[in-house]
């Protein structure tokens, strides 16, 4: 038996309060920092932004820094994704954002993109 929790061990109550909570403290983040967030899906534990524009992904390592990983989508394409989080809130809580953008092969990338590729 697993000790390992879930999403599903967490009541739906609570887990919307959380998404909530983090869709807020992002999109003011976002504002303060004129970041794009074309399309933001909030969870309880984290949000997602996906782009299609590569300067989206490097707005946002530059405001907040963080780790790049490339992955292979299939056909000449990648999924490049940056995992940063918010300014530090109030109470000492950080909101984890991933920026992810599909990207082709022989995209000519930004080297300090690149730079921030985990190795």
């Amino acid at each position: 038996m697993s000790t390992k929790r879930t999403d599903r061990d967490i009541p739906f109550g609570a887990r919307y309060v959380m998404r909530e909570k983090n869709e807020s403290r992002v999109e003011l983040d976002a504002n303060e920092h004129w970041l794009p967030t074309p399309n933001m899906q909030a969870r309880h534990d984290g949000v997602r932004i996906l782009t299609t524009n590569i300067e989206d992904l490097g707005r946002w390592l530059e405001a907040h820094g963080g780790e790049i990983t490339t992955n292979d989508a299939g056909d000449g394409v990648q999924v490049w994704t940056l995992r940063t989080a918010t300014d530090v809130w109030p109470d000492g809580s950080r909101v984890p954002v991933l920026v992810s953008v599909l990207v082709p092969d022989d995209f000519p990338m930004m080297p300090e993109i690149r730079a921030a590729v985990a190795a």
